[in-house]
């Protein structure tokens, strides 16, 4: 791909380092987003465990988070560097050469292509079979790079994060280990994804609720609008055939 198609740029990290971004011209842009929804129609296709709750039609977090209600306890994993860990092989064979000739940079999904999630996501579908064929007794669900279990034996967490550290490194991907976090339903609503989960179901986050307030208070209008909305906690619409 000639860099005149794209520039890149770093952004800070909430731990101190940089993430590097791409930015596509618009006339690519407008390339890359008419590849979308032959993307999203081979993720359909190719998502057999039913996991994955990011970047396809008619799934959302909340959905996602409804998976771990009634359960003690929640662990969470993050993948580190996720869209720069994936490569080519990843999805040889689940996407047509073609496809990817035009929507990878250095052989990987670069953030900031809007084709880059749909990739990265085709590309965890085979590991997260593998993830759910050896994790028995628990619930499992991954958002993007965000990897959830939940379970009622404490001491499982233990056989979870070494089990699936295992997987994931045979794919060629790490677990982000400074944000591994185990969560008790006693001490409070378990946080998946932004979306707080108790006993009873999903619930805006405390969060959430203090940026509500905070935006009524500056008179925010446009800011309230959509947090209150997102407060809703929706399930999202039904999918439609592509």
């Amino acid at each position: 791909m000639p860099s005149k198609k794209y520039r890149k740029f770093k952004i800070n990290k909430n731990n101190g380092k940089t993430r590097t971004v791409y930015s596509v011209n618009n006339k690519y842009k407008v390339r890359l987003k008419a590849l979308m929804p032959g993307l999203e129609k081979r993720l359909l296709e190719q998502d057999s465990s039913g996991v994955n709750y990011a970047f396809e039609r008619g799934k959302n977090c909340v959905e996602g988070a409804l998976k771990h209600v009634g359960y003690k306890y929640t662990l969470s994993m993050d993948l580190l560097d996720f869209f720069d860990s994936v490569t080519k092989e990843h999805v040889s064979g689940l996407i047509d050469d073609e496809v990817l000739d035009l929507c990878l940079i250095d052989d990987a999904p670069k953030q900031g292509l809007p084709t880059s999630p749909l990739i990265a996501t085709i590309a965890l579908l085979k590991c997260d079979e593998i993830i759910l064929n050896e994790i028995k007794d628990a619930a499992y669900t991954r958002y993007a790079d965000d990897l959830t279990f939940s379970f009622n034996n404490r001491s499982y967490h233990l056989e979870i994060q070494s089990r699936v550290t295992s997987i994931v490194e045979s794919f060629g991907f790490k677990i982000n280990t400074h944000k591994t976090r185990l969560q008790n339903y006693k001490n409070g609503r378990i946080i998946i994804n932004g979306v707080g989960v108790d006993k009873d179901g999903v619930h805006p986050t405390r969060k959430i609720l203090k940026k509500i307030r905070a935006a009524e208070h500056q008179k925010n209008k446009t800011s309230l609008v959509g947090l209150r909305e997102w407060s809703k906690c929706k399930l999202p619409k039904k999918r439609k055939s592509l």
